[in-house]
């Protein structure tokens, strides 16, 4: 629609035109545009977390779900740059963090569920927790903001930056499980821990 167009400066008016309802009317379902919003957010949110299925549901070698996790991402936010700004303009600081609704809690939800899927199979792998759960949030850092940068600097060949985060990536689980003295073969499959 038009937000996917023109991202957070779009209107109230683009958006009755877009759905072919008055500006009057669109207010009748909302209390106020804070509210129509935040029912926009959460349509997006739910989008993004459909849209990012191969990060929820990993599935090869550490290097097959790496590349399926950032790939996703990064092109997720590629194509939708708009939409992407649209959350972040209107996210507000009381927003639950947990709340898919909310840009941070897609933001919270992606980096929690790779902070577990780490644990899971760095702990398989025999690993510390709490090491495995910040190395999680390390690479979430590091994607984001690779991947905000790229695609505010236009965006182009996606396939690049994810090559690039997926061998950043790979290069701090490999260092960080031969501290622990475990070595990994990054193309071997690795089981279904879901």
């Amino acid at each position: 629609g038009g937000i996917a167009e023109q991202g957070p400066t779009v209107s109230v008016e683009d958006i009755a035109a877009r759905v072919g309802v008055a500006r009057t009317r669109i207010y009748r379902h909302f209390t106020d545009r804070a509210d129509l919003e935040r029912a926009i957010s959460a349509r997006v949110a739910r989008r993004v977390v459909a849209e990012l299925e191969p990060v929820w549901h990993p599935q090869g070698s550490a290097r097959q779900m790496i590349a399926g996790a950032i790939g996703s991402y990064v092109r997720w936010i590629g194509d939708n740059r708009n939409l992407f700004l649209y959350l972040h303009a209107h996210a507000r600081p009381d927003d639950d963090p947990h709340d898919l609704d909310a840009v941070s809690g897609v933001r919270r939800a992606v980096a929690e569920h790779l902070a577990k899927l780490f644990g899971g199979y760095l702990g398989w792998l025999g690993l510390d927790a709490a090491v495995s759960a910040d190395l999680g949030y390390a690479v979430v850092g590091m994607v984001e903001s690779v991947a905000d940068r790229w695609a505010a600097g236009g965006g182009t060949d996606p396939d690049v930056v994810i090559e690039r985060l997926g061998q950043w990536t790979w290069a701090m689980l490999a260092e960080t499980l031969a501290g622990v003295g475990i070595t990994l073969d990054p193309d071997m499959p690795l089981p279904s821990l879901g």
